[in-house]
């Protein structure tokens, strides 16, 4: 072990082959899917239909949005009253005819409304025609709100991505890769099989995944707290020379690489795949794992 009052340095330990991950979405949506299209039943593609809400946003002050599987859109657009929902519905299930297409997507929607236990709450969420299974149908939603509220976005299989919002953030999905882009607020994003982008966040972050990728390049502020681990994937994080944290990397069996220039650094301790230290006094705190994969860390 080596410790130091003040220490500035490059660290790099224990070489280890990276898995490679497929970062796109599983069931990918048809170009067909274009949300710029009118709304209605596509007259070229039968099994697609596009539509679009103007939702009442008063005194909302939280959104949970739940879907199956498709693809998610949340972003700010300040000086409007009202937000905009735009949705695709596509089925993906073959055999039927065109008659057939427009009862099961007339049975399939997306709705926004507010949530009975809490007025204050927006529940978008969709309803599946009862001869479908939840994989026989994928959605494509854009959420356009006015102003800043709390976000909870639960995706069975499908991307998410946040940007330009103000409310804490709270995504899980499955198979989806997830992008959160100029957030006022804590983040908690959750996946497997794909990776996690989060930049510009101003509060806690949390980030983890299983087989892939995670970027963060944050600025934590006082007391931040930012978290991250995956399996197999590589973990990399910026964050400003001026950040205060004790910060912990572990990769098991992977390489740990930390430039410290620029940082106040104490109580440094170092092993293989492991570093430990304070960084200008301390009072957040930064903990990033990986069983297997490449971790690194770098002041801006």
């Amino acid at each position: 072990m080596a410790r130091a009052a003040f220490f500035s340095a490059v660290f790099s330990v224990v070489v280890v082959t990276i898995v490679g991950c497929d970062t796109g979405m599983p069931a990918s949506l048809p170009a067909g899917t274009n949300l710029s299209a009118p709304d209605g039943i596509d007259p070229q593609n039968p099994n697609i239909e596009r539509s679009t809400k103007i939702v009442d946003f008063t005194k909302v002050r939280s959104i949970r949005l739940e879907l199956p599987v498709g693809r998610v859109s949340v972003t700010q657009s300040d000086g409007q009253t009202t937000a905009t929902l735009r949705v695709a519905e596509i089925i993906t299930r073959e055999g039927f005819n065109v008659e057939q297409l427009t009862d099961l997507l007339n049975q399939t929607r997306v709705t926004a409304e507010r949530a009975f236990v809490d007025d204050e709450r927006l529940d978008v969420e969709a309803t599946i025609a009862p001869e479908l299974s939840d994989e026989d149908v994928l959605f494509d939603v854009r959420l356009v709100v006015p102003t800043g509220a709390n976000l909870e976005v639960l995706v069975g299989n499908g991307p998410v991505e946040v940007v330009d919002l103000t409310g804490s953030v709270e995504i899980r999905t499955d198979n989806g890769a997830v992008d959160v882009k100029n957030v006022q607020g804590d983040v908690t994003a959750k996946t497997t099989q794909r990776a996690i982008s989060i930049q510009d966040v101003a509060g806690d972050v949390s980030a983890d995944t299983t087989e892939a990728d995670i970027d963060l390049r944050l600025d934590p502020g006082l007391d931040g707290r930012i978290s991250a681990s995956t399996t197999t994937g590589q973990i990399r994080l910026m964050v400003p020379k001026t950040t205060a944290a004790r910060v912990m990397l572990l990769s098991e069996s992977g390489v740990v690489t930390a430039n410290l220039n620029g940082f106040a650094v104490t109580d440094i301790s170092t092993s293989a795949g492991f570093l430990e230290g304070v960084l200008n006094g301390g009072g957040g705190a930064i903990e990033l794992k990986s069983l297997t994969g490449e971790i690194s860390f770098l002041g801006m």
